[in-house]
């Protein structure tokens, strides 16, 4: 489980206590905005969870060592990055937009380095 996954289950959980109390207490807008947490955490969390699969994706392409694992290994961290990236703005996760346009470079440079090594085989 990654960091995404914990920190989303931590808003879906913060977002049910709000709801909770504020109905207890008969505060909608407490109830609202437990609501926009629980989102929020749904949201979170299916980002990790995507990112467990892409990483699991790129870790088998990597594992072939040819251009062509590395084109494929590549395209797979900048579509990683181009979620991150779009969750990060969709939450205001500035540290989350960052990490994704970090992984969308690191991929754009792997995939340069697959289709070198497949210009170098022929």
């Amino acid at each position: 489980m990654n960091k995404n996954r914990v920190v989303g289950s931590g808003k879906k959980i913060k977002g049910s206590i709000k709801v909770a109390v504020g109905k207890a207490v008969g505060d909608t807008k407490l109830q609202l905005d437990g609501k926009v947490d629980q989102v929020e955490g749904k949201l979170q969390n299916m980002v990790g969870t995507i990112k467990e699969s892409a990483d699991k994706v790129i870790a088998d392409a990597d594992f072939q060592g040819n251009g062509k694992a590395d084109r494929i290994a590549g395209s797979g961290k900048q579509i990683k990055g181009s979620i991150k990236m779009a969750a990060g703005k969709l939450v205001g996760d500035d540290k989350l937009q960052a990490d994704g346009k970090a992984d969308r470079v690191k991929g754009k440079v792997q995939n340069l380095v697959g289709t070198i090594e497949d210009s170098l085989k022929k």
